[in-house]
């Protein structure tokens, strides 16, 4: 299986979701976020971070810096494509070359710069079904992250 739908019904169940979705990524992925404003793809963000031993209150939205380094037991890139015009302003920046550094590459409003998108990424999108409740579409892209999907659904059920 790689697609997997998790319902969070809180900021919990998101952060449940974030630290799970941490023990089974390799070292180095990509994940593609893709959801409207406040659906809470920076919230996930965060929620990795923590499980990456990174204080998660540094974590803000990188929409108008575009990408944020942090460093923890694993490193991790935040992008923001939100302001970006087209995807080759995204190439420009040169941040395609972060998909071959050993860390977790997170890039929200992903789906403006797909075609920029590595062969192998994680793709979540994130719908908003409640105050507090989400749904986490989560689909692997190309073959490396292939069963991270059903492995984490082995987590969570």
């Amino acid at each position: 299986m790689n697609e997997f739908v998790f319902t969070a019904q809180s900021l919990a169940d998101t952060d449940l979701l974030a630290q799970l979705l941490a023990t089974v990524l390799p070292q180095r992925a990509t994940i593609a976020l893709c959801g409207t404003l406040g659906a809470g793809k920076t919230r996930l963000v965060q929620g990795l971070a923590a499980a990456a031993g990174i204080d998660p209150a540094t974590v803000t939205s990188p929409t108008f810096v575009l990408c944020q380094q942090y460093n923890g037991q694993r490193r991790l890139y935040h992008l923001d494509a939100y302001r970006l015009h087209d995807v080759d302003e995204f190439r420009e920046l040169g941040t395609e070359e972060l998909y071959d550094e050993p860390a977790l590459t997170i890039i929200e409003w992903a789906d403006k710069i797909e075609p920029a998108l590595p062969d192998s990424y994680l793709l979540i999108r994130i719908e908003v079904t409640g105050e507090t409740s989400r749904e986490f579409h989560i689909r692997a892209v190309g073959d490396e992250l292939r069963n991270v999907p059903s492995l984490l659904q082995q987590q969570l059920t």
